[in-house]
């Protein structure tokens, strides 16, 4: 950004919104709109692609509680357990198949060490952090598209600030090595 002539005035990090991701999803929990899964990701898949929703998508809001929090406290191992947004099964796209929100990760965070062990994924931490910041244009490349909706339900049922969203074509320049991963 220096070498375009362009200083950021701050500079944020999701992690900075960690407590904030936290308190939305108890929000979530208590809205009936999100639940605990102990489906195994194979078992998970099995069901999505018969368009079955998780035995646990009706477990009560209490537990859900009660679970969320046995999470946070690295009360399970990874992979056994994860928070599910409760969407809509009969929704034409796949993205919006109550899709995951938090998992259990037990490695230290670069910025918050290893404060917590239960990580927002990105579905759920884009919408909010552009919304914490005032965004009000959020740009991301058309393999993004489909995420629109899921980017929304979240911020309306969180009653949050909605930037508008707007998916472009990726730039690529000749003799110019644009990509991250090429980079690297």
């Amino acid at each position: 950004m220096e070498w375009m002539g362009y200083e950021p005035k701050n500079i944020f990090f999701a992690s900075d919104y960690f407590s904030k991701f936290y308190e939305h999803a108890i929000t979530l929990i208590k809205k009936n709109l999100a639940f605990v899964c102990k489906l195994s990701k194979e078992e998970a898949k099995e069901l999505r692609e018969a368009k079955k929703p998780s035995p646990y998508r009706d477990t009560p809001i209490e537990e859900n509680l009660k679970e969320f929090e046995l999470m946070r406290v690295g009360y399970y191992d990874e992979k056994e357990i994860v928070l599910r947004a409760k969407i809509d099964y009969s929704h034409p796209n796949p993205n919006n198949w109550d899709p995951p929100i938090y998992r259990i990760m037990y490695t230290p965070h670069p910025h918050v060490g290893d404060k917590w062990c239960i990580y927002p994924l990105y579905d759920y931490v884009h919408c909010i952090s552009d919304s914490i910041e005032d965004i009000t244009n959020s740009c991301c490349t058309l393999e993004f598209e489909n995420r629109r909706e899921l980017y929304y339900w979240f911020l309306d049922k969180l009653n949050l600030f909605k930037p508008h969203v707007y998916e472009y074509g990726r730039l690529n320049l000749s003799y110019n090595v644009l990509s991250k991963r090429k980079l690297i």
